[in-house]
């Protein structure tokens, strides 16, 4: 039954670059993209071995790093694959005690696990100048790599409870979306405020050989550096950690099998919400329908968590090279990302776009109402963003300049918006799905998409941009009014004639559109 398992984990891999052209040429993108980065890996390690300075804290911070991924990601945010949940076999009625080791087992056939497994081999050459801690690197690689892939099925078991909670997929996305934005500072300010590498490094190092996520990976350097007492406490403590962890696996792979999938609760609704603000018209309707997809569906929250990121980081980076430059353009920044969020506003409707293609809804009130709810979200940070920089340093002058830019950014990407996404559409994340998943196969066909969107976007918008520049360089008030006329003459007629241009389009896509969100495509 085990190796029956593991040949239908290949088959269900195999067959998965099968689904699509497209798909595939991802597949191939990526997996090239990737043993390139794990071959340049491979290759500085070998040429710098011997010179790499805190050798063995670096190699311990790899192994570190690969495991905290693996308990993190893949838990949390994008889950593993289908074949690995065990409580998808509950039907089978397969032995408990056949099944666990066979899904162990299967977690190491995957595409991650495999490059995983490829990166810290390659990331051992650095001690290739020791045969025994070359020997000892290599078996902790591998150790390193089957502790990392064992906790991530351990966890994934774990918050499948939890990941059926929408409100837990909500937290979990929105704390990585802002540790990743502010990753940067934090390293850079950590790096700064030390004397020297020393002063982090063999601290942080240290402290993780002795916990799950660095004990394998600092057995080469206590064996280089002839600690051979603490070689045998970081594999005794490896080893330990491993057989805990498989352990705690076994019987939670047990129970996962008979255990159902948790079952989600549909949220109830109190009161109109946002139907009771906006006029009962076509077009507020649509308008309070998306302002409530803006406050409740996570899937918007990228554009509104950028708005207060976007400060922090340009602050950040003028705070390091003494340019605040970055900060005027805040406006513009968070007026076009804000307006370019509903060219998805379609696909992100999937069965529910039904609504609107069933009640006969005209294309002008559905993209007006689309509009509508946008502009409201974004008009109080955009005209902030304009504002407040040349407020605080007193460069008033900038003011009238900034704001014509920002509200034409804006205006001009609802616009431009409002007539791609009547024109094309795109696998998004499903509701209730995580909102960093990519759907298999569309990549290429996605970017080229929205690149096209921002192009337009960037060529509008230059008869703004001519008079902004030259009042920036000249530092004049004048030029700067200029912009704000022209910002709000070109910005409000651009938005009217997409507002126009869209609705016709809707109207004559209606069955494609609703076609083509169904199939997520």
């Amino acid at each position: 039954m085990v190796a029956h398992v593991l040949s239908l984990k290949l088959r269900l891999l195999a067959n998965g670059f099968k689904r699509s052209v497209g798909q595939l040429i991802g597949v191939i993108i990526g997996g090239l993209y990737a043993l390139g980065m794990i071959t340049m890996l491979t290759l500085a390690m070998w040429f710098t071995a011997g010179d790499i300075p805190f050798q063995s804290e670096i190699f311990t911070l790899i192994g570190s790093a690969v495991v905290l991924g693996w308990a993190i990601i893949p838990p949390l945010l994008t889950g593993v694959d289908l074949t690995l949940e065990p409580s998808r076999f509950v039907h089978f009625g397969i032995p408990e005690k056949t099944l666990g080791p066979a899904l162990v087992l299967a977690g190491f056939i995957s595409i991650p696990a495999v490059l995983t497994i490829a990166g810290l081999l390659g990331a051992s050459l650095m001690w290739r100048f020791d045969a025994g801690a070359l020997m000892l690197a290599l078996l902790a690689a591998v150790a390193t790599a089957v502790m990392a892939i064992l906790l991530c099925q351990y966890l994934v078991i774990m918050a499948t409870a939890l990941r059926a909670k929408r409100r837990f997929r909500e937290l979990t996305f929105v704390l990585l979306f802002v540790v990743l934005i502010a990753l940067g500072p934090i390293v850079t300010s950590a790096l700064a405020a030390a004397q020297s590498m020393s002063d982090w490094i063999q601290p942080i190092a240290s402290v993780l050989g002795y916990t799950p996520l660095g004990a394998f990976a600092a057995i080469p350097g206590a064996f280089a550096s002839a600690q051979y007492g603490q070689m045998a406490i970081h594999l005794a403590l490896g080893l330990l950690y491993l057989g805990g962890l498989y352990l705690l696996l076994a019987p939670a792979n047990a129970k996962a099998t008979v255990t159902p999938p948790p079952e989600q609760r549909a949220a109830t609704a109190k009161g109109l919400g946002f139907f009771k603000l906006m006029p009962a018209t076509p077009t507020g309707a649509v308008a309070a329908r998306a302002l409530t997809y803006w406050f409740k569906d996570p899937r918007y929250a990228i554009g509104v968590l950028i708005v207060p990121m976007l400060p922090l980081l340009f602050w950040f980076t003028g705070n390091q090279t003494g340019s605040y430059v970055m900060m005027f353009l805040l406006g513009p920044l968070i007026g076009i990302l804000m307006g370019f969020s509903i060219s998805a506003d379609i696909s992100y409707d999937n069965t529910a776009f039904a609504l609107h293609a069933l009640t006969g809804i005209s294309g002008r009130a559905d993209r007006a109402g689309r509009v509508l709810s946008c502009f409201l979200i974004a008009i109080v940070p955009v005209l902030a963003a304009a504002i407040l920089p040349g407020l605080i340093s007193g460069a008033l002058w900038r003011i009238p300049g900034d704001l014509g830019l920002s509200l034409a950014g804006l205006l001009i990407a609802l616009g431009v918006a409002s007539v791609s996404s009547a024109r094309y559409t795109y696998s998004v994340p499903l509701p209730g799905d995580n909102p960093m998943k990519t759907p298999p196969g569309n990549g290429m066909r996605i970017a080229l998409t929205q690149l096209g969107i921002m192009l337009a976007m960037g060529l509008l918008l230059i008869p703004v941009l001519i008079p902004y520049i030259i009042g920036w360089v000249k530092q004049s008030q004048s030029f700067g009014f200029i912009t704000l006329g022209a910002g709000l003459a070109v910005g409000i007629g651009l938005m009217l004639g997409g507002i126009a241009l869209g609705g016709k389009w809707y109207e004559k896509r209606t069955p494609e559109l609703m076609q083509s969100v169904i199939l997520n495509k």
